[in-house]
C-alpha cells in the first residue's frame, strides 16, 4: 500500500513540474512573439520612412523652379537626409525624421510667399502625400510605442523577468511621437 502512494506522490510531482516547464516554455513564446510583433511593426514604419525620404527629391525639385533665392530653406532638408541615411538604430531613424518633418515644415512655410509654387500640381500632390505619410508614420510609432511598453511590462514582470534574462531578451526603447511630444 505505501509503495502505491509513492508512486502517486512521485507522478503528482512530475506533473507539477511538467505543468511549471510547459507554463514557462508558454511565456518565453509570449515574449518572443511579442518581440516579432515589434519588429514587424517597426519595419512598417521604416517602409514608411523611406517612401516619404524618397518622395524628397521630386519636391526639391519643383520647389528649386519657383524658389531660385530661398536655397536656405533647403539645406536643413538635405542635412536631415544625410543623417537618415547614416541612422542604423531605430532611434537614430527616427531623431533623422523628425528632422526632416521640421524642415518639410519650414519648406511649406517658405512656400506660402510663392502663389505659383503653392498653386502647382506637383506641390499640392506632394504635399497631400507628405501629409498622408506623416499621419500613418505617427499612428505607426504609436502603435509601436504601445507594443514597446507591453513587450516591456512582461519582460519586467515575473516570471517574465526570469525568462527573458535567460533568453536573453532586452527591453526596447519607444520611438519619439512629435503629436505626443507636442501635446506635452
Amino acid at each position: 500500500m505505501h509503495g502505491a502512494w509513492l508512486w502517486i506522490a512521485v507522478a503528482v510531482v512530475v506533473l507539477i513540474f511538467v505543468a511549471i516547464q510547459v507554463y514557462f516554455i508558454k511565456v518565453r513564446r509570449t515574449l518572443l512573439r511579442l518581440r516579432i510583433d515589434l519588429d514587424k511593426t517597426w519595419a512598417g514604419i521604416d517602409l514608411l520612412l523611406k517612401q516619404r525620404h524618397d518622395e524628397i527629391p521630386k519636391l526639391l525639385g519643383t520647389c528649386r523652379g519657383y524658389m531660385p533665392h530661398d536655397h536656405d530653406a533647403f539645406e536643413p532638408i538635405a542635412q536631415a537626409r544625410r543623417n537618415y541615411l547614416k541612422a542604423r538604430t531605430m532611434q537614430e531613424k527616427s531623431l533623422a525624421d523628425a528632422a526632416i518633418a521640421g524642415a518639410l515644415e519650414t519648406v511649406f512655410k517658405t512656400a506660402a510667399a510663392y502663389p505659383e509654387l503653392k498653386s502647382n500640381n506637383n506641390f499640392i500632390k506632394f504635399r497631400k502625400q507628405n501629409a498622408d505619410l506623416e499621419r500613418g508614420i505617427e499612428e505607426q510609432k504609436e502603435f509601436f510605442n504601445e507594443q514597446v511598453s507591453a513587450y516591456n511590462y512582461r519582460l519586467r514582470s515575473f516570471p517574465g523577468s526570469i525568462i527573458a534574462r535567460r533568453s536573453h531578451l532586452e527591453p526596447r526603447e519607444p520611438v519619439p511621437n512629435r503629436e505626443v511630444e507636442e501635446e506635452a
